[in-house]
């Protein structure tokens, strides 16, 4: 029973510390207003610090808040302590809170960007369908144009 006991307490004191994330989902009607700043940015780079890891975006969205168009945000570090886990070149969308200078945001505020873009009515930065009858138009003046020239060309030859 001393050893049980001692081993108990030999377990509660070098028992390291636990973190465990539980967020509540994102509600943009709710929490944009309470957010200081709100984006959609890319991950250009990851630093880490003891506690912190530091992600600098290259934002694509502004919807609130005075944003560079590259700002760096402080997040815990690990998931587990609520941080966001992005990879370089991965594209998201965060509210943000700001702390002086510091623009800070964790996992429990990260949003997909198309709830953005849904909530503000404004279109995703995707690339235009093709316009296949201003090709076709571009073509034929291009062509008229080349032949014109030629023609013209040809004519000066003539004359010599």
């Amino acid at each position: 029973m001393r050893k049980l006991a001692a081993l108990a307490l030999l377990s509660l004191v070098l028992a390291a510390d636990a973190d465990a994330c539980t967020c509540v989902p994102v509600d943009l009607d709710r929490d944009l207003p309470r957010a200081d700043g709100a984006m959609i940015g890319t991950v250009l780079e990851r630093r880490f610090t003891a506690t912190k890891t530091i992600l600098r975006f290259r934002v694509e969205q502004i919807y609130k808040g005075d944003l560079d168009s590259r700002i760096d945000v402080e997040s815990e570090r690990g998931g587990a302590a609520c941080g966001l886990e992005l990879d370089v070149g991965q594209r998201t969308g965060l509210l943000l809170e700001r702390a002086g200078d510091t623009w800070r945001s964790s996992l429990c505020s990260q949003v997909e960007p198309s709830d953005l873009l849904a909530l503000t009515n404004v279109e995703d930065n995707t690339i235009p369908p093709v316009n296949i009858g201003g090709i076709v138009a571009g073509v034929l003046v291009l062509g008229l144009g080349a032949f014109f020239l030629v023609r013209k060309a040809r004519s000066y030859r003539r004359f010599r």
